[in-house]
């Protein structure tokens, strides 16, 4: 069972591949960060993602490129 708050799920190799490669290119640690990655932007894209929601994704990006740059 997984934690309050998450579900599980199953993908497709080839799909685990493309995750694969959005973690390599976006410095995600997880397949949970590539698909919220992934989910995120082709919402923007798409013009479904709130102004609300846009500012706190690209906060939270500003702060791992801040915790980068300190590291």
């Amino acid at each position: 069972m997984p934690p309050e708050g998450h579900t599980t799920i199953t993908i497709s190799d080839s799909l685990a591949a493309k995750l694969t490669r959005i973690m390599a290119q976006h410095d995600c640690s997880s397949y949970a960060e590539a698909i919220k990655y992934a989910v995120d932007t082709t919402l923007v894209q798409e013009g479904e993602i709130t102004t609300r929601e846009l500012v706190q994704l690209l906060a939270e990006r500003v702060d791992k490129v801040d915790e980068e740059v300190l590291q």
